[in-house]
């Protein structure tokens, strides 16, 4: 509950440019701490306070009416909050040595000048143009706005669209295709890198893909478009790639992310990089003006810059700079990427960075790889999920965290985004208590099989091997399989053996005690009581890093799998 510190602060005039989630939070937040202010709230559209993460639910008919989205209207927020709501109205240019700003009336194409005591920028991000012949034709949608996806939904119904190609390989793309797959449209993507979701390890793409081509989505990747042409059927287009395919649709999407709004605040002096640049506080260079939501770039876990297009940390960082106006300081320690997205059947998750995402800043963090029930497996509908875990190699900090399964996704990412932003460690998730019912999770928790692994690697009580590693063995190390002969039989590492686990201790002379040892299993686990037992009896021995699954569904298996017997 906030306290009363009305006598504290004193009466100011505050503008606040951008009426979504960062403008908003920052606005109501002030007036809740002074009644006295002016706050002067700035939208260039006709709705202000709209759930833009909800509008791909809209548009896909899971939501019926967009009206449930409006957190507060109009006038409630004139009301309720006694906000001055200017909707219709865009920034045009800010004087910083005046204390002024001039807005422009898009309706009537007005313009007119606005003095401020302190100025907050929330104007968000815009779509990142394709610049491409024929890119300008009518009925090629950007998937961004409110505005955008009306169109899109409203083109589809009119024009009773069967076919669409969307452009992009990211977060905005996977929520578009999610989108227009409800409406029954055939889908083709067509994405510039070698695979989908970059924000994601090679082995969590390979599984968002392989989900969307089991729903019959066309994925192009490493290719990109070349033209937009009209097609032969009255309305429809042609989309043609680099790769010289030409792609027949009665739709074009373009969601190749977006980039901050930062034209008005450089123009005026602003220090901008990637975004604008804040402090802890939101401040930018300009001690009188902030800055919050997709404008800014400020990353808790990497010294770079990091653009994050979610509503959540907007709200955050318009609460933080509300607060330091009103003689609040509360620093903001930074973002770092956390969400959840659908790919029909599976949910994707993801907080903090991934590994591979890290070794390309220049760190080499210790990771894990862990197949686990989303809950108890005789309760019905249990499936595994995967989870991997990056964290440093000598302090065991969690940095990054990865899951992808059918449900139960969100809980753990949200523990684990927890996790990261506390500065755990691997061994604090050990012993985490965390709820259990048969039907929500296991007795052991996923997120205490997590840490018991990783707490075991640190500690030097397995040695892992992972997939990638893998081929530079094949040949030099004896690589046993400790499944199953009939599991062994459908499938294996190449040049593998087969010693089952129950019989490994019965099997010692087999192994060569010179050689280096690989051990898998199906998940991992079975071949970590292999290393166990071997390592005990002088071998040099290490466990593949997530097992078989991992091998099969990380998309390892064409150049390190065999059917053969050897």
């Amino acid at each position: 509950m906030e306290s009363d510190i009305s006598h504290e602060a004193q009466p100011l005039k505050i503008i606040v440019v951008g009426g979504a989630a960062g403008g908003v939070s920052a606005a109501l937040r002030a007036r809740r701490l002074n009644e006295k202010s002016s706050i002067i709230l700035i939208e260039k559209g006709h709705l202000a306070n709209y759930a833009n993460s909800g509008v791909p639910s809209f548009l896909s008919g899971v939501i019926e009416n967009d009206t449930f989205l409006i957190h507060q209207s109009a006038a409630g927020l004139r009301s309720r909050y006694n906000l001055d709501l200017r909707n219709d109205t865009e920034l045009i240019s800010i004087s910083r040595e005046c204390h002024s700003i001039r807005v422009r009336r898009v309706d009537i194409s007005e313009e007119y000048d606005l003095s401020y005591d302190k100025l907050i920028l929330a104007q968000g991000a815009y779509p990142i143009p394709l610049r491409v012949p024929g890119v300008d034709r009518a009925h090629i949608f950007p998937f961004r706005t409110t505005l955008d996806l009306d169109q899109i939904k409203n083109y589809i119904f009119k024009h009773h669209s069967q076919s669409a190609v969307i452009i992009g390989g990211e977060y905005l793309a996977l929520k578009a295709v999610e989108s227009l797959y409800d409406f029954g449209l055939s889908i083709n993507l067509v994405y510039d890198k070698d695979r989908l979701c970059e924000d994601f390890d090679t082995e969590f793409a390979s599984l968002i893909q392989d989900e969307l081509r089991e729903h019959k989505v066309r994925l192009h990747p490493n290719t990109r478009v070349r033209n937009i042409a009209p097609g032969i059927v009255d309305d429809g287009y042609v989309v043609t790639l680099a790769n010289d395919l030409a792609i027949p649709t009665d739709l074009v999407v373009i969601a190749i992310g977006v980039t901050p709004r930062t034209t008005i605040a450089k123009a005026s002096g602003i220090n901008c990089k990637n975004g604008v640049l804040v402090n802890e506080f939101m401040q930018t260079s300009d001690p009188d003006i902030y800055a919050v939501g997709d404008i800014t770039d400020r990353s808790l876990l990497l010294s770079t810059p990091n653009k994050l297009p979610l509503s959540v940390p907007a709200s955050q960082q318009g609460r933080i700079a509300a607060d330091h106006i009103m003689k609040r300081a509360v620093p903001y320690p930074g973002c770092f990427t956390t969400y959840c997205c659908k790919i029909r059947n599976l949910t994707a998750g993801i907080s903090g960075v991934s590994v591979e995402r890290l070794k390309e800043a220049g760190y080499y963090p210790k990771f894990v790889t862990v197949y686990v029930p989303d809950h108890t497996g005789y309760y019905p509908s249990s499936h595994q999920m995967m989870l991997r875990l990056a964290f440093q190699s000598d302090t065991g900090r969690i940095i990054g965290a990865q899951i992808i399964g059918r449900s139960g996704v969100e809980s753990r990412v949200d523990v684990l985004s927890t996790a990261i932003q506390a500065r755990m460690t691997v061994f604090d998730l050990e012993t985490i208590k965390l709820s259990y019912a048969p039907q929500y999770g296991s007795a052991k928790h996923p997120i205490n099989v997590v840490g018991m692994v990783a707490s075991n690697l640190l500690r030097g009580d397995v040695r892992l091997t992972t997939a990638r590693q893998l081929e530079s063995h094949l040949g030099t190390s004896q690589i046993i399989d400790v499944r199953p002969p009939e599991d062994f039989s459908k499938q294996h590492v190449r040049l593998a053996v087969n010693i089952p686990i129950d019989t490994l201790r019965d099997s010692l002379g087999y192994i060569d005690k010179e050689r280096e040892i690989i051990v898998y299993s199906r998940v991992g686990y079975h071949g970590y009581l292999a290393y166990r037992i071997l390592v005990q009896l002088g071998y040099t021995v290490s466990n593949l890093d997530g097992g078989m699954k991992l091998m099969i569904e990380g998309g390892w298996g064409p150049a390190l799998l065999s059917s053969e017997s050897n």
